[in-house]
């Protein structure tokens, strides 16, 4: 009898170890932390109501607008709403009384967001024979940045009407419209006169004394020439020849 309760005891002994044992070696299971999300940096300049969140300009039209968390935000221009698009926690609050609170004490805006692409064509466009820079055709694209226009934002330049994506643009198109808009069709000067002759006593096409023997007729004039090739000069482009020649 001694014997057996010494073996429960000694049984009871070796399962107290076993169990002290496991719960030294049982180790909780690690739990991974979620990393908090990464803070956007806020870079809003506007109420998204009267001045646009991107750039703090006054909004002139509610033309160009979108949702932003269950409201409408308005803009200056599509490329600005592009750009809230991208990344809104960096132009746009949660809610309309934050977008206000966060910008109130912001000073008026007085540039444009484009107004570094601004300087940069107008830096490299020469008031006289500049190089061409459009990018829009100015009735839907805008010319200055290719843009959708803003069809309340319209210019005349060049005996036409013009139509931009921003107030900067108007701007830009106006201190050089040649950089900027195409002549259309009936705008283009008419032929250059190139004669350096009457016709009558010296050739048209050269200037030098004519061959009464070579005469020729075209848009109703008579003219004579110094060669049978500047018959067909003339006869191929009389407007830029025959201005100064006196029909017969």
């Amino acid at each position: 009898m001694k014997k057996l309760v010494t073996l429960a005891f000694t049984f009871i002994i070796a399962v107290a170890l076993v169990a002290v044992a496991s719960a030294q070696t049982t180790k909780p299971a690690k739990t991974t932390a979620k990393p908090a999300p990464k803070a956007v940096k806020f870079l809003g300049k506007g109420d998204g109501v009267h001045t646009c969140p991107v750039t703090g300009e006054e909004i002139e039209s509610k033309d160009v607008h979108g949702a932003f968390y269950g409201r409408e935000v308005y803009f200056c221009c599509a490329g600005c709403l592009a750009q809230a698009k991208k990344n809104p926690p960096a132009y746009i609050k949660q809610t309309e009384a934050a977008q206000i609170a966060a910008v109130k004490n912001l000073p008026p805006s007085k540039g444009h967001g484009h107004a570094a692409e601004h300087a940069e064509h107008a830096e490299h466009a020469a008031p006289a024979e500049s190089k061409f820079l459009g990018k829009g055709d100015g009735i839907e694209t805008c010319p200055v940045t290719g843009e959708p226009v803003n069809k309340n934002l319209k210019g005349e330049a060049m005996g036409r009407t013009f139509y931009v994506c921003c107030e900067g643009c108007l701007d830009t198109v106006k201190q050089n419209p040649s950089a900027y808009l195409k002549p259309l069709p009936a705008e283009k000067n008419e032929t250059p006169f190139l004669g350096k002759g009457d016709g009558l006593n010296t050739c048209p096409v050269t200037g030098e004394p004519v061959d009464k023997a070579l005469k020729a007729e075209a848009n109703g004039q008579t003219f004579y020439v110094c060669c049978a090739g500047c018959i067909e000069t003339v006869k191929a482009n009389p407007a830029a020849y025959l201005k100064q020649a006196t029909k017969k």
